[in-house]
């Protein structure tokens, strides 16, 4: 009967009668996408990276940088006389500096895990003072406001990305350069008196003295 209908009708509407009846079949639920409409990439598919995200991973990743040299420091104080908690903390502290390159180059990684582990990190490295009978200084303090920090950032980040709803995209060159140098002096301000209190920071050379000859008192003035 199609073929009789393509026949009698006129030429306009033989092609579309002939288009309906031999073209392909779409198949069931395919449902072609409307002009404009973007699909969401799904996750773990190298989806944008937006605002948000950018901003906690690279704070994130400075934080990690700052928490792991502050750790390092502390632990190489405790090496002499308490050795487990020496190289427990020196392990921390590398495993945070190394996560903190990675983050910096690229996705954050594990960053759900990262996020417990800051949290956790931060009170442990605080109590390593009380449990191995030092007293708890500046360096132990700014460990812990890293961590915290560190962890805080990462689950907001989380939170961010679980939004279904569309992200603002990242900024480009000169906003990343700039988020990076308020971050990198925010992170400053409390990994250099952390590490200036910790035992190795004490027994630097002040800058200046380099090379220089000690002073020697002058008799007869």
């Amino acid at each position: 009967m199609s073929g009789s209908l393509a026949g009698r009708a006129p030429g306009p509407a033989r092609g579309l009668l002939v288009g309906r009846t031999h073209g392909p079949a779409r198949p069931a639920g395919d449902v072609a996408p409307a002009a404009g409409v973007r699909a969401p990439a799904a996750a773990g598919t190298g989806s944008p990276e937006g605002a948000v995200q950018a901003f906690v991973r690279q704070w994130a990743a400075l934080g990690a940088l700052g928490l792991g040299l502050v750790a390092c420091g502390i632990g190489a104080g405790h090496l002499a006389h308490h050795l487990a908690v020496g190289v427990a903390l020196a392990a921390v502290g590398l495993v945070a500096i190394g996560w903190g390159v990675l983050a910096l180059r690229g996705p954050a990684p594990a960053a759900r895990a990262a996020a417990g582990a800051a949290l956790a990190t931060g009170p442990g490295v605080l109590l390593s003072a009380p449990l191995t009978g030092t007293a708890t200084t500046a360096a132990e303090g700014a460990a812990l406001v890293l961590a915290l920090g560190v962890g805080i950032l990462l689950a907001v980040g989380q939170r961010s990305a679980a939004d279904p709803r569309p992200h603002r995209r990242a900024p480009g060159g000169a906003g990343q350069a700039g988020t990076l140098a308020a971050g990198a002096l925010l992170v400053a301000l409390v990994t250099v008196p952390g590490l200036a209190a910790t035992e190795a920071g004490a027994h630097a050379v002040p800058h200046g003295s380099h090379g220089l000859p000690a002073e020697t008192g002058h008799a007869g003035h």
